[in-house]
């Protein structure tokens, strides 16, 4: 497994990270015996057997479900290991909300997070889908930096959608890491905020890798309504002459060769998904000639590359 420091923050991740939504509740493209998550037992193991392969590196959120009190005993011994949770607090975007409910909800949501994790400090709290409005109204983010101040999270992070809260995200100042979407079909923002991160020496993590599962087996199973999108993945796989079964890697691999990010995030629900993951990143990124023939591959409506729609017509 390789290692890369987490822009400033000084933290040496690994460059696979573990998404854990899919251990805390049902998530994904609906696929019989491949869309509920595992029970308890069976999470702890997998998460055990991802530390034993390398992975140091894990992201989860009061929003998914089971998945912080899953963490928690599964990484309980495990001090050398990085959790990153998050915050979520529509309201503190609004302008009319009091100060002082707004610090009442983010400091219940952090110690909440520090129970059900079991860690005396949070290392990383990103701000859940943080907006443009996020960075313009201070009370959510002093509110964090008062956390910071008493020792009760090390690292502010965000993780965002598009170019425009990204971009207010990095020149806000105030965010530590910035969680991107990044993945074959989604290249919007490497060239247009990934630059100016690097530059920030804002820690860079991607996920959205495999699209919620659009660039694996699962995409055959996408809903008629996505058939734009399926068209896209099968565009991939011709243009890389790849099987269902072959895609996930060459998507690995792809993001593995974005200059800049520092961690590839990817949700694993089973240890064949572990694995492959785990040899898709041994394999390395892709050549510089096949890193190019994507180019013609990206698609840039927020409505096929944000799974926040796909449930709507």
């Amino acid at each position: 497994m390789e290692y890369k420091i987490l822009g400033g923050t000084g933290l040496n991740v690994s460059v696979l990270s573990m998404g854990t939504v899919e251990l805390g509740m049902d998530y994904g493209i609906r696929i019989p015996n491949q869309f509920e998550r595992p029970d308890e037992s069976s999470s702890i193991e997998l998460i055990s057997n991802a530390v034993q392969s390398g992975i140091n590196f894990f992201d989860t959120a009061p929003a998914y479900g089971t998945s912080e009190c899953v963490l928690g005993k599964a990484l309980i011994s495990e001090s050398n290991c990085h959790i990153a949770t998050k915050v979520l607090v529509p309201d503190c975007d609004g302008w009319s909300i009091d100060p002082i409910d707004c610090e009442r909800h983010v400091m219940d949501s952090i110690n909440s997070s520090l129970r059900k994790l079991q860690r005396e400090s949070l290392e990383i709290v990103q701000i859940h889908n943080a907006t443009t409005a996020t960075f313009q109204n201070n009370k959510l983010l002093n509110v964090l930096q008062s956390a910071k101040d008493q020792g009760l999270i090390n690292h502010v992070g965000a993780s965002v959608y598009g170019i425009d809260n990204a971009l207010a995200a990095v020149r806000s100042e105030n965010v530590d890491i910035l969680q991107l979407p990044v993945s074959i079909l989604d290249q919007r923002l490497i060239k247009t905020v990934l630059p100016i991160a690097v530059s920030a020496d804002v820690g860079i993590v991607a996920r959205s890798v495999l699209l919620k599962g659009a660039l694996t087996s699962k995409g055959e199973h996408l809903p008629e309504h996505l058939r734009v999108l399926r068209d896209a993945v099968d565009r991939c796989r011709s243009t890389y002459d790849v099987s269902w079964g072959e895609l996930p890697r060459l998507a690995i691999r792809y993001c593995l060769g974005v200059k800049g990010v520092q961690s590839l995030l990817v949700g694993i629900r089973t240890q064949t998904e572990l694995d492959f993951a785990l040899e898709a990143v041994s394999a390395g990124p892709l050549s510089e000639e096949d890193m190019c023939r994507s180019d013609d591959l990206a698609l840039v409506e927020e409505n096929l590359l944000n799974p926040y729609y796909w449930n709507t017509n």
